[in-house]
């Protein structure tokens, strides 16, 4: 039986403190068999969000402006999962700990996997500050997890799964490291149309660029509450559901307003690198100076919808 990374563990079972208390390789939680030579680079290479540059030039900025409202969508999967103290838990594309932070002082232990160096290097710093000692944070590839089968109580990923150029093999790499019985939450966005801040996002894009092409609604996608449910289903999830979460975020004034539909963002960052740093100071006049007429009055609230996916492995 795998013993489960603990607080009270004694210091043989971790690294040490300042690494985050990773385990070491001869304990809990024991390496897959399952993963395989390929590298994560090449894994992770065909959706440009699929890859790790992008967050992890954003990371600073992410965690400032996009983590206080990514948290909201985070407790709603927490309080669904009901978690007990004596279960282990997996943060799939963690990020800089969104997620794994809230929960850690509340189950027996667990892990949190991210590809991006930045993001991975934002959750250990996190978890420190936090005395947070019951959690190892690996930079690793979602598509071939290095934990063992039924490693993990409840697995989560929030905002990520929905990226990997495979989705249907990161389904199944979550269902197989989860125990008979356990439990998956994961969330996507909804249809932009579902979504006022982001639709206020890709306005200002548009005014800066008026050949950028309008988001719409992509039925491939998990965004689609069909497929998404198709998806965890095909992957061996039973009771699935798939439920809608609106939450917003308040901003006091116009600086915030276009701090936080400008900045933490991984599209953004890619649009700056793309077009260099002269062409994109212009677009962001032009952003902010659209998102000025457009919003008059403080404060303003935003907000987004998004897709809480969640089923259980049978027993």
């Amino acid at each position: 039986m795998k013993a489960p990374i603990d607080a009270t563990m004694p210091a043989k079972f971790y690294n040490g403190a300042v690494d985050n208390a990773q385990p070491c390789a001869d304990e809990w939680p024991v390496p897959s068999p399952h993963v395989t030579s390929v590298p994560m680079t090449n894994a992770l290479s065909a959706n440009p969000l699929g890859a790790a540059e992008p967050w992890d030039w954003v990371a600073e900025s992410y965690v400032e402006i996009a983590m206080p409202f990514l948290a909201q969508f985070a407790e709603v999967a927490i309080e669904k999962a009901q978690l007990k103290p004596t279960q282990r838990v997996l943060d799939v594309a963690t990020g800089p700990g969104t997620l794994v932070c809230r929960i850690a002082k509340s189950v027996a232990g667990g892990c949190a996997l991210d590809f991006s160096e930045e993001m991975v290097a934002k959750c250990k710093s996190r978890l420190q500050n936090l005395d947070i000692k019951n959690v190892a944070v690996t930079q690793g590839d979602g598509q071939a997890l290095p934990y063992a089968d039924a490693a993990f109580e409840v697995g989560f990923s929030m905002f990520g799964l929905m990226f990997f150029p495979d989705r249907m093999q990161g389904f199944r790499e979550l269902f197989r490291v989860l125990v008979p019985g356990g439990s998956a939450y994961v969330t996507s966005w909804a249809p932009i149309d579902q979504s006022p801040l982001m639709l206020a996002r890709v306005a200002a894009q548009i005014a800066a660029n008026p050949g950028t092409i309008p988001a719409h609604q992509n039925l491939m996608t998990i965004e689609n509450p069909q497929l998404f449910e198709q998806e965890m289903q095909e992957a061996g999830f039973i009771d699935v559901k798939i439920e809608p979460i609106y939450r917003e975020m308040e901003y006091c004034n116009l600086e915030e307003l276009c701090a936080g539909l400008t900045r933490g963002s991984a599209p953004f960052e890619l649009l700056k690198r793309k077009v260099g740093d002269k062409e994109w100071d212009r677009q962001l006049g032009v952003m902010c100076d659209q998102i000025a007429s457009s919003y008059k009055s403080f404060p303003v609230r935003l907000g987004s919808t998004a897709l809480l996916g969640s089923g259980r492995k049978p027993k």
